[in-house]
């Protein structure tokens, strides 16, 4: 498990030190430094993967960096050595990524690491999660990829592999069968939600057909809302890092396409996954998927185990606020801005009726 994270001159961070738990939430607002801390982390686990002396940052974090010297901060701190760095504690070794950028050659970041230590396995779903398809790519059989359109070939070849799913998720005791689990899962969050899947490697492609107790007929992935494709990846990608154990996966926006109900659902699964080995960094914009995980937290009694980050631009510096959760699931702090735009909106209506009724 990662315990902490350090960034110096990364991004918008002069310097930025997490101390990392079981479950942590980023949440905050937009252009605040969450996506920032993720690919911090993407970048630190594409480097310690590396066997040369550079690393290509476009390719490591999954977006178009161009000029790598866009990853410096432009309010910089002075480094002894480096341009930026990143440094990551797992237990009690603590491994640090100095980078820099090549003069000659500006495109390469090149870097040295204090240690050659393999971390454990990370895995990662991005807000960009591939949509309803007819069909969906075979491929990858070692985890779920960035976008998640893996997702069905996976579920396939974790029956074939009869990968099990850990006691503490297992909804439906006796049937361990993971699509079985998946299904189950599915059903839970969203409701009456059924599929089959089968996978052509002839063309490497994974068909999947959903259904429900009002279809007489399985229909095809375009035929159902966007919530259907999105949350399989998510359910996909945490029983698949819970039948691994000691793995980290990091989820964007979980909550995309899902309505407040079911994203209460999805977060006490989310918390429900720490239990069996995973531990999560998710970023969220939606404070159901934190309601469900506190409370989910408490029941398992498992709230020191939880951090929520709140992130905020403050004048020309970004602001870092960490939440606690105590026991019976409270926060310890409600910062200005975390999630009290319900409150504004209903104090304006409330004034808008006051002023009406006064002009009668």
């Amino acid at each position: 498990m990662i315990q902490s994270l350090e960034l110096k001159n990364f991004k918008c961070f002069d310097q930025l030190k997490l101390q990392l738990a079981k479950m942590n939430i980023l949440a905050g607002s937009n252009a605040a430094g969450k996506s920032s801390v993720i690919q911090a982390l993407l970048l630190a686990d594409a480097t310690s993967r590396e066997k040369g002396d550079s690393v290509d940052a476009t390719e490591a974090l999954g977006v178009a960096v161009g000029n790598p010297r866009a990853l410096i901060a432009q309010n910089r701190q002075e480094l002894a050595e480096g341009d930026f760095s990143l440094h990551v504690r797992r237990g009690e070794t603590e491994v640090s990524y100095i980078y820099r950028i090549d003069r000659l050659n500006s495109l390469k970041l090149s870097y040295t690491q204090t240690k050659d230590v393999p971390g454990d396995r990370l895995f990662y779903l991005n807000a960009e999660r591939l949509g309803p398809r007819i069909s969906y790519p075979a491929g990858e059989d070692e985890g779920i990829l960035r976008d998640g359109s893996n997702a069905a070939y996976l579920i396939d070849r974790a029956d074939l592999q009869r990968r099990e799913v850990p006691d503490c998720l297992m909804l439906e005791e006796g049937k361990s069968r993971f699509s079985i689990q998946v299904e189950n899962w599915m059903n839970l969050i969203l409701g009456d939600v059924s599929f089959s899947v089968s996978t052509d490697y002839v063309r490497a492609a994974t068909d999947i057909r959903y259904g429900n107790g009002l279809a007489e007929e399985p229909v095809l992935p375009t035929m159902t809302g966007f919530g259907i494709s999105y949350i399989l990846s998510v359910v996909t990608a945490g029983l698949w890092c819970a039948s691994l154990r000691n793995t980290t996966l990091m989820i964007e926006n979980p909550e995309a396409h899902l309505h407040p109900a079911a994203q209460s659902r999805m977060g006490k699964f989310l918390e429900l996954l720490t239990e069996a080995g995973v531990q999560l960094i998710v970023e969220t914009h939606s404070e159901h998927i934190i309601d469900g995980a506190r409370v989910q937290a408490a029941v398992m009694r498992q709230t020191d185990q939880m951090h929520i980050w709140f992130f905020s631009k403050e004048a020309d510096r970004i602001q870092v606020d960490q939440i606690d959760v105590n026991e019976y699931g409270e926060l310890s702090e409600w910062p200005k801005g975390f999630f009290d735009q319900k409150e504004q909106d209903l104090r304006d209506l409330f004034y808008m009726r006051r002023t009406h009724a006064d002009h009668k």
